[in-house]
């Protein structure tokens, strides 16, 4: 064969940068089908329990026949919708063509990363600030029925109880969210070699 000369194209070609992916397509494929098999089982976990709760609180709204109960019983089954729509919306599993290369697998992957990232980081406003009425409501019924010294009590413990269970599920939420930055952060980082 003789040496021919580049042409133009060939010479642009050439000259173009090359990626730096820091894995191969089959290892994005692989951590991207854990990742949403992690997150299916997630929102199927968080679908089953809020049908679980939805019939719970519609058994208790059919059997309460008092007013305030029966009001927070609607409001938690109207907040327990609304977090299962947000859930759809923010954190459903979305998954990888098989189509896409090296890069674009990693742009995908690195995108859904980051969208079950900010679903989890804000999840105070979407997931547990929507319960706040029904408890509310609850705490009004407690301190309306039972005697003045009594009701401190009571009100106290049921609010304290649910204040820490929120804390609690708020910071396990934003610790996902650390971890789930982190695993960007390592897609992000140039390889070692």
């Amino acid at each position: 064969m003789t040496d021919t000369p580049n042409t133009p194209v060939q010479n642009l070609w050439q000259s173009q940068p090359v990626e730096n992916i820091p894995m191969s397509v089959e290892t994005i494929r692989k951590r991207a089908g854990k990742f949403e098999r992690k997150v299916f089982w997630r929102n199927f976990r968080e679908y089953s329990s809020s049908a679980l709760a939805i019939g719970m609180f519609g058994f208790f709204l059919i059997r309460d026949q008092r007013t305030l109960p029966r009001i927070a019983y609607v409001l938690f089954i109207a907040a327990i919708i609304w977090v299962v729509m947000q859930l759809h919306l923010r954190g459903s599993v979305k998954t990888m063509p098989e189509t896409l290369g090296a890069s674009p697998s990693l742009a995908f992957f690195r995108a859904e990363l980051e969208r079950q990232r900010d679903a989890v980081k804000s999840v105070f406003s979407w997931y547990l600030a929507p319960m706040l009425p029904g408890f509310l409501v609850l705490t009004l019924d407690m301190a309306r029925r039972l005697p003045f010294p009594a009701s401190l009590g009571s009100i106290a413990l049921m609010d304290g109880g649910i204040a820490v269970l929120f804390f609690i599920v708020w910071r396990l939420n934003l610790r996902a969210a650390r971890c789930l930055q982190r695993a960007i952060d390592q897609l992000d980082a140039p390889t070692n070699g």
